[in-house]
């Protein structure tokens, strides 16, 4: 019983002692803890080194001790001398920014302050060590200020990626590239006669080659995929289809001018209806009936037809531009099919047109809106329109850009351009496909992307000034769309 008693006495103590410091403790670690945090950081403004400099959007990372703006600042940006504003949620005991090695500053340590006018050398990571109110806890910072070491709304064309078309031969002489689901058919007329590769990508150079055996002489720059056939004209105007991937064909029984493209499980075309050109598809719905094309209408020589979706329409839309008309007149319109009919798109009054062009490129991609206010970029839906034949009949060097859907152009600016090392050209196939980036771990509010879908347009063959094949497979990307997301 004595044993028991002292046993429970000492175990009383033992849990009064306990008790009350670890209370004390635990209060004394918060508030050294929030003393020692930072709640918000600003660049402070300096017009001398970018408008609206105090605006930028600094990120603060409390588990790892970062203080970064996620959006970088432009390429070029001078952020050797800034001033800062830094808040805290509750009074420090001090807070020291450390410049180690940066482009002025070595081994410089500058102490923060509500009235600090001093500048700081943010060209290198520098060090915020914030010492609490009672001097018990030290958290140390990392700052960075981001800049962009490329212009990160610039179209980008990598000449390392350039691949050659496919052929057997080597002398190539004539060339078309369809999409078709997820593979890309290359047909190419060489020495030897005709070859049709098959690719999951223009751009990896990994094709699956076969030489097919035309029983009749076929228009190369006609081939066409629809979902589920290959199609192409013969020089006699023949409409052929194949089902196998280009190994048999079969007469379909139509003469056509020309084809427009494909929608769906259709081809869509123009034929000769004595003196007047038709609009027509096949195979013909039930119910179709063809229609006289508009004068302003490009019946050969327009973009391909791409397929693009839009928040203004219920059905997929297609669209077209420029081209020759029915009377051999170069046209600038933008044309669209719903599945149904075709409609011009552009505004023939605004003063906003294409100019004339005949075998130009035409993409759906993005393009970014760089706010001058808070220098974030913007990611927006943007047409392209590159390359082809003007009225004077010199190479269109100046790539069109349209943020409405086709309903004004106007030139992409110095940053959209194409660079002199690629060739001007004229009837070129443009695709955009997207590709898996990254691998690269980060932290972000939500979950860390590991990798993303990053859209890069291939720009396949076409012909130079003088009409010869260009045998090459360019790949291009708006450069901001290589940087891993934040979220």
């Amino acid at each position: 019983m004595l044993l028991a008693m002292l046993v429970a006495v000492a175990f009383s103590s033992c849990s009064s002692n306990n008790d009350e410091p670890t209370s004390s403790s635990s209060t004394v670690v918060s508030n050294s803890y929030t003393s020692t945090l930072v709640s918000n950081f600003q660049i402070g403004a300096n017009s001398k080194v970018l408008y609206n400099l105090d605006s930028v959007f600094f990120c603060i990372d409390q588990d790892k001790n970062l203080i970064y703006n996620a959006d970088s600042l432009p390429k070029g940006t001078d952020v050797s001398h800034l001033t800062v504003n830094v808040t805290f949620p509750s009074a420090v005991g001090k807070a020291l920014f450390k410049v180690k090695d940066s482009k002025w500053m070595t081994e410089k340590t500058i102490e923060y302050k509500s009235a600090t006018t001093d500048s700081i050398d943010f060209s290198s990571p520098v060090e915020l060590e914030v010492t609490s109110q009672d001097n018990k806890m030290v958290r140390t910072y990392t700052v960075k200020v981001n800049v962009h070491q490329m212009e990160p709304d610039s179209l980008y064309w990598d000449q390392r990626a350039r691949r050659d078309l496919p052929n057997t031969s080597g002398f190539a002489k004539a060339q078309k590239t369809v999409a078709q689901g997820d593979n890309y058919f290359c047909l190419v007329a060489d020495t030897y006669g005709y070859v049709l590769s098959k690719a999951a990508n223009p751009g990896q150079g990994t094709w699956e080659k076969k030489v097919v055996a035309f029983d009749f002489t076929p228009e190369i720059e006609t081939f066409t995929a629809s979902t589920d056939a290959l199609y192409i004209l013969s020089t006699a105007g023949t409409l052929y289809k194949s089902t196998d991937e280009g190994t048999t064909w079969t007469d379909c029984g139509v003469a056509w001018y020309s084809i427009k493209g494909a929608y769906g499980g259709k081809v869509l075309g123009v034929y000769v209806d004595g003196r007047e050109y038709k609009h027509d598809e096949y195979p013909r719905a039930e119910g179709f009936v063809p229609k006289a094309v508009d004068a302003n209408f490009p019946v050969v020589g327009s973009t391909e037809m791409v397929m693009a979706s839009n928040t203004w329409t219920d059905a997929q839309q297609a669209m077209l531009a420029c081209g020759v008309n029915k009377d051999g007149e170069l046209v600038n319109s933008v044309w669209g099919y719903d599945g149904k009919r075709w409609g011009r798109i552009d505004d023939e009054h605004a003063g906003t047109q294409l100019p004339q062009l005949k075998g130009a490129a035409m993409v759906s991609y993005a393009s970014f809106n760089n706010d001058s206010i808070t220098h974030r970029l913007t990611k927006r839906a943007t047409w392209l329109v590159m390359g082809g034949r003007k009225a004077d009949g010199s190479m269109n060097r100046t790539t069109y850009v349209s943020y409405n859907q086709g309903i004004t152009w106007s030139s992409g600016g110095t940053k959209l351009q194409l660079p002199q090392y690629l060739p001007s050209f004229v009837n070129a196939q443009a695709f955009v496909i997207d590709e898996t980036l990254g691998k690269a771990r980060a932290k972000a509010p939500i979950q860390p992307i590991t990798e993303w879908q990053c859209p890069y347009i291939f720009l396949v063959g076409g012909m130079n000034d003088r009409g010869e094949l260009l045998g090459s497979i360019w790949k291009g990307v708006i450069n901001q769309l290589t940087f891993k997301p934040i979220y």
